[in-house]
């Protein structure tokens, strides 16, 4: 069975999403939920498991953040907080809190999610063993690597169908400590499309964003797979998932709403390349309008990702 994840910027949006067929809702807070598109009080996570588990879908509470030891500290309130709002799932990709998660006392099932370094179905299986029930496959794997990836996994693979890419990140609040240097208020970065060029290529445009975690700069392009989503279940690769980071509100829900309708005519046996284009179409004029798609890594030969 295809399964559909995507994030939730809000309690409204998580409620939409479900309503229209998505079957997993990623949400979190600021202190362990990475590059999240938007935070939630956890009584709105509670609220919206509630919604989700109406509709006989699931919650995915976001933990993917790097841990230093004052987060350490605090994780094990933290786990219980998320315990007490029935959430399904964690995400996570620190060691230090599968540690925790071994006390039976904070167990939870949860997604391994360390970005780069997912590449192998060893790397996979390794955390199948300490209690990952499927893993986030990094974004730099090309569908060539796929194909032996998911023939050796002994857990499910999620791969992300569309969204942005972050290509690098420092610990440090860069956005803040310049405009600190420069003498203007850090409030001015609030709702602010901020875009780093590199020099003498004016057209590149690698997107800023800052969270409790550090800085983070994204690639140029979004992920957009929804012409190759056959090619994903034809592998046994049915996780797809939708990060809505850099694409906001109601166009972000209208994306997901073609992600099930493509989901549902692949599992009808009723999708093919005239409609994945037509979608693809769609999925364009609804994609931010200062944001670029591409297929990424996907369709690269196995040799040139090294």
């Amino acid at each position: 069975m295809i399964e559909l994840i995507a994030t939730a910027e809000s309690l409204d949006q998580a409620r939409q999403l479900v309503d229209i067929g998505v079957d997993y809702l990623v949400v979190g807070e600021k202190d362990y939920g990475l590059r999240l598109p938007g935070y939630l009080t956890f009584e709105e996570i509670q609220a919206a498991v509630d919604y989700a588990h109406q509709a006989g879908k699931k919650v995915i509470v976001a933990a993917n953040a790097i841990l230093h030891n004052d987060k350490i500290k605090t994780a094990r309130a933290f786990l219980k907080q998320v315990q007490a709002t029935g959430a399904d799932l964690l995400m996570v990709g620190d060691t230090g809190l599968i540690q925790i998660l071994k006390d039976s006392e904070y167990r939870m099932p949860y997604i391994y999610d360390a970005a780069v370094l997912v590449t192998s179905p060893g790397q996979v299986n390794f955390w199948a063993k300490y209690g990952a029930v499927a893993s986030l496959v990094a974004r730099e794997v090309p569908y060539a690597e796929l194909v032996d990836m998911a023939q050796a996994a002994q857990i499910p693979l999620i791969v992300q169908t569309y969204g942005a890419s972050c290509i690098h990140q420092s610990g440090r609040l860069l956005l803040d400590n310049y405009f600190n240097f420069i003498g203007k208020d850090t409030e001015e970065l609030e709702g602010r499309q901020l875009f780093l060029s590199e020099p003498n290529k004016p057209d590149t445009h690698y997107s800023v964003y800052q969270d409790s975690h550090g800085t983070h700069i994204f690639a140029n392009n979004d992920l957009d797979l929804i012409q190759h989503l056959d090619q994903l279940t034809e592998i046994g690769i049915n996780h797809w998932y939708n990060d809505g980071v850099l694409c906001p509100g109601q166009d972000f829900v209208d994306i997901n709403q073609l992600f099930v309708e493509a989901r549902d005519l692949i599992a009808q046996g009723l999708w093919h390349e005239d409609l994945a284009q037509a979608y693809d179409e769609k999925l364009a004029a609804l994609h931010p309008a200062n944001r670029e798609l591409s297929t990424g890594f996907f369709l690269y030969a196995k040799d040139k990702v090294q």
